[in-house]
């Protein structure tokens, strides 16, 4: 309802330079425009699969048990 706004849902490809491990991640954009210029931009993801892609998921896991 908002003509400034614009949303978009994207699927960010890559691969894990360290490892060669692809991953495909679903995130939202949501960006306001104004005046012919980007004035807000909000990128939301997975955080929790970006920590799988990364191999890092048992570890963010075991942080999330202990509490820190």
């Amino acid at each position: 309802a908002d003509p400034e706004v614009l949303t978009v849902e994207q699927l960010v490809i890559g691969t894990i330079a360290s490892t060669g491990a692809e991953f495909a991640l679903p995130g939202l954009l949501v960006l306001r425009a104004r005046g012919g210029l980007l004035v807000h931009v909000r990128d939301y993801m997975d955080g929790l699969g970006v920590a799988h892609a990364m191999g890092r998921l048992g570890a963010v896991a075991a942080r999330l048990e202990a509490g820190s």
